[in-house]
């Protein structure tokens, strides 16, 4: 099941982001960035963003075998870049590494595509870091195309993110 986020979910949200990265970037990302990651800045961070009033929106996966508990989250809205193609933007999917493959990342992914739509934020895309094979995969599955290619720094540390584009029929 997939409900939006209330504000009293940030903190389930800051943990289960920074432990999504600590065990999806061991390879991608220096051990320091994952050991420095702080669940408190991470729930200033959601607790903004779910706060705010306005286009974005943050959703959470429950898993049907605990009812209740949150494993994993999504947001969205507007495109942050400038690529008029893609009016919309999925920013994250994370789910904690035990439930994943259990049909949650694709919850979320519906989740998402159907609130894009209904407000006008489609075609969307999203950016997901070179290396990180499942997730790649998981995007092609689902009919994301790369579309565009560019460099970032996270903490710091250099590394090349990839742009997949979705039509609105996921």
């Amino acid at each position: 099941m997939v409900r939006p986020a209330t504000l009293a979910d940030a903190a389930t949200i800051a943990r289960i982001h920074v432990d999504a990265w600590r065990t999806s970037y061991t390879k991608l990302l220096p051990s320091t960035v994952l050991e420095n990651l702080s669940y408190d800045e991470r729930e200033r961070l959601w607790r903004d963003l779910i706060g705010a009033r306005d286009i974005r929106r943050v959703v959470v996966a429950i898993d049907d075998e605990a009812p209740g508990e949150i494993v994993g989250f999504a947001a969205c809205g507007p495109n942050r870049s400038a690529d008029p193609r893609y009016p919309g933007e999925l920013y994250a999917i994370y789910l904690l590494a035990e439930h994943r493959a259990h049909g949650h990342g694709r919850a979320l992914f519906d989740a998402v595509l159907q609130y894009l739509a209904s407000q006008g934020l489609t075609p969307f895309q999203i950016w997901i870091l070179e290396g990180d094979d499942d997730v790649d995969d998981f995007y092609r599955a689902l009919g994301g195309r790369r579309v565009a290619s560019q460099p970032t720094v996270i903490a710091g540390t250099e590394a090349i993110e990839h742009a997949y584009g979705f039509a609105t029929n996921g």
